[in-house]
């Protein structure tokens, strides 16, 4: 089968994507994977050594500059909908056409197109050429049910629920739908009524690419729907352990690791500046060793170390507790290493996977990234490093994911799904 898979966003997008491409590639199938990044990251050797091609469309999506006065913007942006716009204007809505034309070229010479949920261009691109398309969304929060609370509303039930959901479609069809809308429009395709049932979810094959440990299968949601597991990227000759780094878990008890992912350079170097600085305070105030991810060369110490990168799947499992922005990713890789978190998000999705993790008892409370201090964040790794509890609930829900393998499972049911 010829597969094409199209994806946007930040390495949290386009990770999950690469580890699909490799589990159909090994499956036999003939896979391409265009992604279209908002920094500067190159998949391209990654999807090579894995079996399948990929090449970048449109990325950068803005320059470093743009992204650090934007990041900020969205980081001191309280309201999740507003957050949404903003990336909507400034991170999607300039890269729209390059993407379609893109899956419009892609459509022609692939027998199905899967992508990331969001991307409306790749869904318009496959309804004008005919081709089956399959969706996948990263997180079950925002897949509509009455057992699962809308973001930003207290926990109020089924009723409630359902209640927050159409409160939900009607503010996210009357911002982001009249866009897609527009978009749509302007190449020729009808407009579409609701943009979670529509445009954000196929009706062939709805893929969600959250662990099935964390929730059992809502009942209400529609059969195509399907629970995959996380779509994490196997080990590979592209990551290895550092000497150093090692060296340092090998030299004293386990440490805190800190970090942000790609959100660290959102707001320039000042924001970076005193993340690091939090960071490095809030380990000594909490007594802590850490190793803390950053692009920046800083002599370690033998209580601190610094890391621009390292595979996170091998070094989780080594730490008493991870400071984390509770993206999709980060989130499943902590879980799966059986270590507590300590959530501080930033934008989006990851208030709903803190919310997450503390439900399952695995995490305190949130630390919201513009209200943190290195006080509260010590306070919190006071709370979670060596909590008995939050480990044994962690090693619970790792013994529980022992069986994931979601880019297996979402193969499986991409292939079925073309029978």
């Amino acid at each position: 089968m010829r597969v094409g898979i199209q994806t946007w966003g930040s390495e949290g997008d386009t990770r999950p994507f690469v580890a699909l491409g490799h589990a159909l590639a090994a499956r036999g199938h003939d896979v391409e994977l265009l992604y279209t990044e908002v920094g500067d990251r190159n998949y391209d050797a990654v999807a090579q050594s894995l079996g399948f091609r990929a090449r970048a469309v449109a990325s950068p999506i803005i320059s470093d500059d743009e992204l650090q006065q934007i990041g900020l913007r969205i980081i001191e942006t309280s309201d999740p909908l507003r957050q949404g716009l903003l990336i909507a204007k400034h991170m999607f809505e300039p890269v729209e056409q390059p993407m379609f034309d893109a899956a419009l070229d892609l459509c022609k010479r692939v027998d199905v197109l899967i992508h990331h949920f969001m991307v409306h261009p790749a869904r318009a691109a496959a309804d004008l050429t005919g081709t089956p398309a399959i969706t996948v969304a990263l997180a079950h929060m925002l897949i509509p049910s009455r057992e699962i609370h809308p973001q930003g509303l207290p926990r109020l039930g089924t009723l409630g629920n359902a209640i927050g959901w159409k409160l939900a479609r009607i503010a996210l069809n009357l911002t982001l739908g009249r866009g897609v809308n527009s978009f749509r429009k302007k190449v020729g395709l009808p407009r579409i009524g609701d943009l979670m049932d529509d445009a954000w979810a196929s009706k062939r094959l709805h893929l969600i690419g959250s662990s099935p440990a964390l929730l059992e299968r809502p009942a209400d949601w529609p059969p195509h729907y399907h629970l995959c597991g996380f779509l994490a990227l196997p080990p590979h000759e592209h990551e290895p352990v550092s000497p150093e780094v090692e060296a340092f878990l090998a030299q004293g008890r386990a440490p805190v690791f800190m970090g942000f992912g790609s959100l660290m350079p959102m707001g320039g170097s000042q924001y970076l500046d005193e993340a690091i600085a939090v960071f490095a305070d809030a380990a000594r105030v909490s007594g802590q060793r850490a190793i803390i991810q950053a692009d920046v060369d800083r002599t370690p110490t033998a209580n601190l170390i610094f890391v621009k990168r390292t595979p996170h799947a091998h070094v989780f499992p080594r730490c008493a507790a991870v400071v984390h922005h509770a993206g999709a990713g980060t989130t499943h890789t902590t879980l799966r290493a059986g270590v507590p978190s300590i959530p501080v998000p930033h934008v989006s999705d990851q208030f709903m996977w803190s919310e997450e993790l503390e439900r399952l008892g695995v995490a305190p409370r949130a630390l919201r990234r513009n209200k943190w201090s290195a006080q509260a964040l010590a306070d919190r790794i006071t709370q979670t490093a060596g909590h008995p509890r939050m480990k044994a609930a962690a090693m619970s829900i790792q013994q529980r994911m022992a069986g994931d393998d979601g880019p297996a499972r979402a193969a499986e049911l991409i292939e079925g799904s073309m029978r």
